[in-house]
Order: C-alpha cells, then structure tokens, then sequence
C-alpha cells in the first residue's frame, strides 16, 4: 500500500514529500526556499499527478489503460485517449530514433497498427504486450518538473528510487544536486558523483535483487552482464529511453545510439 509523508523544516525553508511506492518504486521531493503552505500545495499537485499517471501508465494495475489496451488490443482496436495516443506515438519515435532498441512491445513495434483518424490501438502479433516501464518514469518526471516550473519552484530535488532523478537549481550549500552512485553489488561502494543542475540522471542495469530482465529487442538475447549505465540530460524522457536502449545494446549499436541525442554525459560502469 502506498504512504505518503510529508515534513516541513521551517529553519532552513526546506520541504520533504515522500511516497512509499509509486510507479513501481519509491519517490521522493525535496523542496528549498518555498514556504509552508505553498509547498503543500505543490506536494498535493505532484501526488495527484503521480496517482493519475500510475493508474493509467502501470501494467500491474488490472484496471490501467494500458491494461485494457494490452487484454483487448488482441481482439480488436481500442480506442485510447489524447495523453495515451501521444505516448504511444512518441515511443514509436523513440524506437525509430534508437534503431529498433527501445521497444516498448520487447518483441515487433511494428506489429502494433495505429488508427489516426479514429485513435485505435491494434495489435497484429498474438500475445503481444505494451510495456511502458523503460519510458513511464521519464514522461512522469516532465510533467512534475513543468507542474514546479509553473508554480515557481528555482531549487529542487525530484527523485524516483534513485533511477531517474531531476535536480532544479542548486542544493542550500551548493552550486548544484551532488548525486553519488553506488555499485548495486556492493553497498556502500561508490562508484562516482554527478554534480547536477537543471538537468536529469536516469541509471538502468542489472542489479542483484533485479537482474535478467534486460533484453535486446533486434537480437532477441538477454544482457546479464553486471552493468550500470547512467545518462545525464536536459530532456527526462530522453534520458530513460536512451538508458533502456544502451544497457541492451551492443558495443556497435551503441556508438550509433549515441549520434541520435544531445546527451551531457554517459557513465558506462562494469560491475
């Protein structure tokens, strides 16, 4: 069950807002420089955000969009709303622009046949699936971003289980978001920091209590490798979609991938 806390620390003018799961994984918001009450207001838009896009963006969830679109799609169209076609549109993009490694069917994008006129989803392949998971963070974290834009936020850390991170600003005592990485083999190991600013840091691999779950959609192969890649970059969405194609991707697609975004920098760590 999700649990949402929330404190406030009037010294120092700083808000924190945490739920427990959300999207899969925990989140949390720091805040700097907003008083009291208008950070929770703004605690209160980003949780309805999160809740609104969880339910339609999460497969686990029975009763999502994107489950009814991947229990009916098989059978016949479905028609999607505004914010679903345009998500699906863009992931076809995405896998246009990443040569077929960001795939959010794992199997044939191609398979799925998309109706402008009337907003259907069909699915052409049998058994075929949607899996919004190497993107839905990413496409979050852009709207909660805008939404703190919007209300005036300067300084602030947004943070999703440490995979994909946006840092506004600067920390209180600092020009910029120190974010550490640690090897997920060895606790307490750090294997680099990232100062960030005005920026997002998406981190994808295998991990000891996730592993095997990478595959390479073109070749079909598992990646087992003990991997961590990290992209830094202006855009959140570019930045998850690039991770989820480079930590399948082989060292010749990968230099090609590269080519495609305008990315601040890559951490490639063998673990």
């Amino acid at each position: 069950m999700n649990q949402s806390s929330s404190t406030y620390y009037d010294e120092s003018s700083m808000f924190h807002g945490s739920l427990s799961r959300i999207m899969g994984t925990r989140f949390d918001l720091i805040l700097t420089g907003v008083e009291s009450e208008h950070s929770a207001r703004i605690w209160e838009s980003i949780q309805n955000e999160l809740e609104y896009l969880d339910h339609i963006l999460n497969r686990f969830d029975p009763d999502s969009e994107i489950s009814v679109i991947n229990n009916r799609a098989g059978n016949s169209p479905v028609k999607v709303n505004n914010e679903m076609w345009h998500i699906l549109q863009e992931c076809g993009e995405y896998h246009q622009r990443t040569f077929g490694l960001f795939d959010i069917t794992l199997s044939d994008f191609s398979q799925v046949a998309f109706n402008e006129k009337e907003y259907t989803v069909l699915f052409l392949q049998p058994g075929l699936l949607i899996d919004l998971g190497g993107y839905a963070k990413g496409y979050a974290m852009k709207k909660l971003v805008n939404i703190l834009k919007t209300n005036n936020v300067e300084n602030c850390f947004v943070d999703f289980g440490l995979s994909a991170i946006f840092a506004l600003g600067h920390h209180p005592y600092g020009d910029s978001w120190k974010v550490s990485i640690e090897n997920p083999f060895h606790k307490g190991e750090i294997l680099g920091e990232i100062a960030l600013k005005n920026s997002a840091l998406s981190t994808s691999g295998n991990t000891p209590n996730y592993s095997g779950h990478i595959i390479n959609p073109l070749s079909r192969k598992f990646n087992t490798e003990r991997k961590l890649i990290c992209v830094e970059s202006d855009d959140p969405v570019e930045a998850e979609v690039l991770t989820t194609a480079l930590i399948a991707a082989d060292t010749i697609q990968k230099k090609k991938l590269v080519t495609q975004f305008d990315i601040k920098q890559i951490l490639d760590y063998n673990l």
